[in-house]
């Protein structure tokens, strides 16, 4: 093993197929360079057919003519975008992103959206000539490709939060609308208990018990 290899070497949790588990791996103890060089082989090829092929790699093998000629173009260009993310730091998935919330991710989103319209625009296209799930697709091909975005997103969520924001008053915005209580969303109701065995029936619950059936052949005491 190389010295650039040896001073690279971390222990990697492997998760298993199925969410059984997960293995540590101590990658200073892989000494041979071809089982190395193996390893990485693999996983070059398993991530590079994998980051944002999952449209355009679909159906190759059975794709004719002009069709695979352009469909294979496309994935050339993307395993090449991918290797250069690598070269970059930039490789989507891997750097971890379970701490990002639930806001951070729907302002990444916005942004992303915003991107996606303003490139549509400029290039002559109407918006309202693509669905919301095209340009959802869009949006987050995009931020595959940019997770500065989700810095970006940060930066205007912590912004936000700090610039402080007049006329917002329920009662001034809604004016006489603001005691209309058809207009506030109904509060969820908890799901009523089961009974349990043991428990006393009220006497509606106990009047809807059917009645014990009598044996066939059985005669009244």
């Amino acid at each position: 093993m190389t010295d650039a290899v040896a001073e690279a070497s971390v222990t990697l949790k492997i998760k298993l197929k199925g969410g059984v588990g997960e293995v540590e791996v101590d990658t200073s103890k892989i000494v041979d360079m071809d089982i190395y060089q193996y390893i990485f082989q693999v996983g070059l090829e398993t991530i590079i057919n994998k980051v944002g092929m999952s449209k355009i790699a679909t159906g190759i093998t059975k794709a004719e003519g002009e069709d695979k000629v352009k469909r294979t173009a496309e994935i050339v260009e993307q395993a090449q975008r991918t290797v250069q993310a690598m070269y970059d730091g930039n490789l989507k998935g891997a750097k971890a992103t379970s701490k990002r919330t639930g806001v951070t991710q729907t302002e990444a989103m916005r942004l992303a959206k915003a991107l996606v319209k303003d490139t549509l625009r400029s290039n002559g296209y109407k918006i309202s000539a693509f669905d919301a799930k095209e340009l959802t697709a869009f949006a987050k091909e995009v931020l595959a490709g940019n997770p500065d975005l989700y810095k970006r997103a940060e930066e205007n969520l912590k912004a936000r939060a700090e610039l402080p924001i007049k006329g917002l008053n329920v009662a001034a915005m809604l004016g006489d609308k603001a005691g209309d209580e058809s207009l506030k969303a109904k509060p969820k109701v908890p799901p009523k208990p089961k009974a349990k065995a043991g428990d006393v029936l009220s006497a509606a619950q106990a009047g809807k018990v059917a009645p014990r059936q009598k044996p066939s052949g059985a005669t009244a005491h």
